[in-house]
């Protein structure tokens, strides 16, 4: 089963024991205002970008002041490389370093959260997940904050 974790904070990916290889999506959005955000995510089979998908680390921005934008592409850019491209309000590290562990994407969090002062609000996605392992937490996320997605794995 697909299984979305949702409205996690930073602990709960920094403590969590999850199998990375099942990760399928993560994303960090970062609050700077009512509608002000952006967001820095993850999907394992690439983000699309015209008709071919980007493979690497991406992001996004709403409302959010360009001198902002900037920064974050710089950061993102010096910490894990890749070929910076833009698509309306996204960007993209083609060929960025990519990771799924929980701690690596906690510390990333953090890091967003303490440079740009903005609170932090964590989703993950998994494909091939076992009813048991979420019931059970065995991931040790909380199975409160679990969605499962209907469909094919």
């Amino acid at each position: 089963m697909r299984v979305r974790y949702w409205r996690l904070g930073i602990t709960d990916l920094l403590e969590s024991a999850y199998p990375s290889e099942k990760a399928n999506h993560w994303d960090i959005k970062c609050m700077q205002g009512e509608y002000e955000h952006f967001g820095v995510f993850w999907y394992r089979y690439g983000t699309p970008f015209d008709k071919e998908p980007v493979h690497g680390i991406c992001f996004y921005f709403n409302d959010v002041p360009k001198k902002t934008v900037d920064d974050l592409a710089a950061f993102l850019q010096g910490k894990f490389g890749g070929q910076l491209l833009y698509r309306q309000a996204r960007g993209f590290l083609q060929g960025s370093k990519e990771f799924a562990d929980g701690k690596a994407v906690g510390v990333l969090a953090n890091e967003l959260s303490l440079k740009f002062n903005a609170p932090v609000e964590l989703t993950v996605e998994f494909e091939k997940a076992t009813k048991e392992e979420v019931d059970s937490e065995a991931w040790k996320l909380p199975a409160g904050k679990a969605l499962p997605i209907p469909g094919p794995d």
